[in-house]
């Protein structure tokens, strides 16, 4: 991303990846509450002030590029992470962390890297576009009894197809367009 020229100071990303690194590493289980309370403390505060740094970076990035929407559902995501509530027990407690760090090694490589794509961004812009679609689409939302799709929408075969062969990855073979049932899973 191209970083924005402002008077703000550039985000510490060492720092934030130290913070989001101790946070996932195997003996965070082994931290005392208090520990754990200033770790998640700290990566709250990395992600409040990355998140609108990332945003403005990401409105520099064509509309249609895999980048931006990569950026776009990982800010999202860290949204979704900073107003989440704390659980009352230390595996809750240890698992919003987690969150929290993985977000924050997100945004640090969507901050610092122009051309940067998650390593699961295809199937994220895949999954994106079919949600885009979908709920527009009368061909799409049209379902028989069963609850099975009967409309005949290329549009829709095409996107469902492109998110299966995403999530089979790269080394997916050219498939058919698949017709009928589309059972979508979360990313």
């Amino acid at each position: 991303m191209t970083r924005p020229a402002s008077k703000a100071m550039p985000l510490d990303l060492e720092t934030m990846r130290a913070c989001a690194n101790r946070t996932l590493a195997k003996d965070t289980e082994e931290l005392s509450p208090d520990v754990l309370e200033t770790l998640t403390l700290q990566l709250h505060g990395h992600l409040m002030l990355a998140v609108p740094e990332v945003e403005t970076a990401v409105q520099t990035l064509p509309e249609d590029s895999v980048a931006r929407a990569c950026a776009l559902f990982c800010l999202g995501d860290a949204r979704l992470r900073l107003s989440a509530e704390l659980g009352r027990t230390l595996p809750a407690r240890i698992a919003h962390s987690h969150r929290l760090a993985r977000s924050v090694r997100a945004l640090c490589d969507h901050y610092e890297n122009d051309d940067h794509q998650c390593p699961n961004a295809p199937v994220r812009v895949a999954y994106l576009r079919m949600l885009l679609h979908f709920p527009g689409c009368r061909d799409c939302r049209t379902v028989d009894g069963n609850g099975e799709t009967i409309g005949g929408c290329l549009t829709g075969d095409r996107l469902y197809a492109e998110y299966r062969r995403a999530r089979r990855g790269p080394s997916a073979s050219t498939e058919t367009p698949h017709e009928g049932k589309r059972a979508l899973s979360l990313p």
